[in-house]
């Protein structure tokens, strides 16, 4: 009878200790395992799909932008396990169509164009990984310049010659089209996945909004994979 009561005594012990002493061991583990994002560079090659967005400009006149794929290019720089600060590149090639109202004073009818645009956007990014662990929600903030260039004819058609690199002397006609760069700024988020030290993915929607002229400041929804190397 002593010695089942002796060992019901060591059970207990042994039962406390491991309880107690479970949570510091585990914290212990957890703080020795190696960091898969802090101090770290990343470079993100992202396929993006935008979806379709309808215009209205001063005057009338309207506008669709068609849903296009696209690809962005992101280089970062992880703080710590949740702060990170990169640059943005991406680029998209829609095609587009519109209703061309006249002006006061003009006599002809609204008429239908079509064409294609290209949009490319310069910017920063600042990124917050929610959670420590290698899965883990994300949101984010961009700031930018958007370059949209047009096939609408800006001015008369210009002939000349010229020294080409490649082909050497040539001359020709060439049509110079509409152009700018607009400011834009955006918020994001989704889910990341460290899968190693070396290799992430991500995938998310970003909401872009673009300060075009006579448009105020439509936004362009753009969901995104991103395929990440760490070094």
């Amino acid at each position: 009878m002593k010695q089942v009561k002796q060992l019901v005594q060591i059970t207990v012990v042994g039962v406390l200790l491991i309880c107690g002493g479970g949570p510091v061991a585990f914290a212990q583990d957890s703080d020795t395992v190696e960091s898969f994002r802090s101090k770290r560079w990343e470079i993100l090659l992202s396929p993006q799909y935008t979806l379709a967005k309808n215009l209205g400009f001063d005057g009338g006149t309207t506008g669709k932008v068609n849903d296009t794929w696209g690809f962005g290019l992101q280089i970062g720089y992880n703080f710590n396990e949740h702060w990170n600060l990169a640059g943005y590149f991406s680029w998209s090639q829609p095609d587009y169509q519109a209703v061309v109202q006249p002006a006061p004073g003009n006599p002809g009818p609204a008429r239908n164009i079509s064409g294609e645009l290209q949009m490319n956007t310069f910017g920063l990014a600042v990124t917050y990984n929610i959670l420590k662990g290698p899965l883990t929600p994300y949101v984010e903030g961009v700031i930018g310049g958007t370059h949209i260039h047009t096939d609408i004819a800006d001015g008369p058609p210009v002939v000349g010659c010229y020294f080409d690199p490649w082909f050497g002397y040539i001359c020709g006609a060439s049509q110079p089209t509409k152009s700018d760069t607009f400011f834009s700024t955006g918020v994001g988020g989704g889910l990341r996945w460290d899968v190693n030290k070396y290799f992430l993915l991500r995938g998310g929607v970003r909401q872009q909004w673009v300060d075009i002229s006579n448009t105020g400041m439509p936004g362009f929804t753009t969901f995104k994979i991103d395929i990440g190397f760490k070094f």
